[in-house]
This record gives structure tokens, sequence and C-alpha cells, in this order.
């Protein structure tokens, strides 16, 4: 059997490997540009991509394999039905056709193939929900009787978990949209769930991950499981704010992502505008997780400094795809 240098086997397709893609912006001078996480022997960089990739402000970003779709937003301080397709293996992009309603703060998420966006405009019966079949690349309307909800749909957050769709609604509760039925409700246990949910959240293995710096469980990250008997927030063992996380202010302003398994957090080291001076970092946060029995525990891998700049950076949002 052929073989390349080093041993491998020349006919073993590449293993593909995650990828960390954040959005981050230096307001009011610079507009969001994507930045990916890069590993350099043992260190952590975020780099800039040079090549013209959409970034919009207040848009919702949904990755599929090696593809991410960006879904509305702010263009000149307007909401836009926009739609465009990211290629992040070449780092293209192309339009899509567009959604049927202008959308910003909208949430979506990806189910067998189809992508929903959920509100980011005024509230109508017949078309607050719209999907996208990435196949055909069309998009329809999903009519259905609506919940009590931020009137404008001003969402902070969403999560897919156990094909469904969680979303975080700032004036109401937790609702949560089932394609299977084409409805979009209040979750039955939104009251607890919205308690901790954090805008730095993500899924790993269909649980929810969210910082709490408050440690209302005497823990900085906390995890929820839609499907447990018990639904309720539970700690994730093991990770000490004080011992292994920077001391920053500016946890309720990071971003947390699922890479490969791992829960990676990126955060400035100062989230507020006024008293900046010097330089202001990005850092990132590595944390591995392990299940024993009920119970999840956390180990903090590493603690980097990613960035340096000298304007206050804005992290607008992190996603990984798998390349």
């Amino acid at each position: 059997m052929a073989q390349i240098p080093g041993g491998g086997d020349a006919n073993k397709k590449p293993q593909e490997e995650p990828v960390l893609y954040a959005s981050i912006g230096f307001p009011p001078s610079e507009s969001p540009s994507w930045y990916t996480l890069h590993r350099d022997n043992v260190s952590l960089t975020l780099r800039k991509i040079q090549e013209p990739l959409p970034s919009r402000l207040l848009s919702a970003v949904v990755t599929i394999g090696t593809e991410m779709y960006v879904l509305g937003g702010s263009v000149g301080g307007n909401a836009t039905s926009d739609v465009t397709l990211i290629d992040c293996r070449l780092r293209t992009s192309q339009p899509l056709p567009s959604m049927r309603r202008a959308r910003r703060h909208a949430v979506a998420g990806a189910i067998d193939g189809k992508i929903y966006v959920i509100g980011g405009c005024r509230k109508k019966s017949y078309d607050w929900v719209e999907v996208l079949d990435v196949k055909t690349r069309s998009w329809r309307a999903v009519p259905g009787v609506l919940p009590h909800a931020h009137w404008e749909g001003q969402f902070v957050t969403c999560a897919v978990m156990d094909d469904k769709i969680f979303v975080l609604d700032p004036s109401a509760t937790c609702l949560v949209f089932d394609p299977s039925v084409g409805a979009l409700v209040e979750w039955d246990d939104g009251v607890e769930m919205r308690s901790l949910w954090q805008a730095s959240s993500c899924v790993v293995d269909d649980m929810l991950y969210t910082v709490d710096p408050g440690c209302s469980l005497k823990h900085p990250i906390v995890v929820y499981d839609p499907k447990a008997e018990d639904r309720r927030w539970r700690p994730v063992y093991g990770v000490d704010l004080k011992k292994d996380l920077p001391p920053f202010d500016s946890w309720y302003d990071s971003k947390m992502a699922n890479h490969g398994g791992k829960l990676v957090v990126l955060l400035g080291s100062n989230p507020w505008p006024c008293f900046h001076h010097g330089r202001q970092d990005v850092w990132c946060v590595e944390i591995a997780l392990e299940r024993q029995g009920d119970d999840i525990s956390g180990h903090v891998e590493s603690t980097t400094l990613v960035l340096k700049s000298r304007k206050w950076p804005s992290i607008e949002l992190s996603r990984s795809v798998t390349l």
C-alpha cells in the first residue's frame, strides 16, 4: 500500500479538524471582521482573515460542515434580508436568495439540512419563522401561533438540542421551536432555563453550557440537559474562577463555542470602553470536559493571550467549522 512520508496512508482521507471563527470589531472605528484561532506549536493566536468575508452586525450565523451562513443583520443601521454563504475551506463567499423579511437580532439553527430563522422583526403569524432548504436554496415561511415574546423578536441567543431550537428571549421566558410539528412555544421549564443562560454559551453532546460569572452554583461554568428527568442547571466541577481563569470583569461579554467537544471561551481584558488605557487584549480559555455518571467536570487546558490591541475589542460571536 502506498505510504506518504512519515509512514501515513496515502489513501486515507485527511482527518477533519475543527477551526474556530470569531467575528471581532473595534467600535466605533472598525466594523466586525473574521478571525481564526491558530495553534503554532503549543501557543494559540487569533489571525485576521484578509479575504473580504461578510460579517454583519446583529446577524444570525449558522455553521454546517465547512460552510457558514450569515443571515440578516444590520447594514447602515437598517435591518437587511441578505443571506451570504461563506465557504471556509476556500475563504470565498456568495449571496444566496434573500429572506422574505429583513431581520436583525434574529436567531437561527440548522436541523436535518434546513436552516430555521426566528424573529429579528415585528411579529407576524405567517412568516415570523422562515426556513431555508440548504440543497435547493429556497425559502418558505413557517406559519404558526406566536408565543408571548419580544414584539420585535430581538433575541439574545439560541441553542439546538434534541432536534429543537431553544431561544433565549430577554423580555419573557425561553421559547422552543420543534420543526417536526412547526410550532414555536414557551418551554415548559423556561423559568429555570432562563435563570442562568447567558449569550456566552454553546451546545456539546446535546447539552447547553454557559458561563455564570456570579457563581450561583459555586462554579463559573454550568450545564443544562433538556432531556434530563430533573431539568435544572448543574455545575461543571473542577473549574475554579480564581485559580484557573483570568480575573476579568468581562465574562458577561465573552463568547463560548464548542471546539471539537471542548469549550473555548474568548473574552476581552476590559469590558468598559471608558476605562480603556493602553493594550486591550483578547484571551482564550480552553476547557476539556469529562462525564462521570451524572456529573460533568472540566479541566482548564490553557489560558492564552491570543490578540493584542490598543482598541477596545467587541467579540460579536464565535463559531466552529469542520475543515
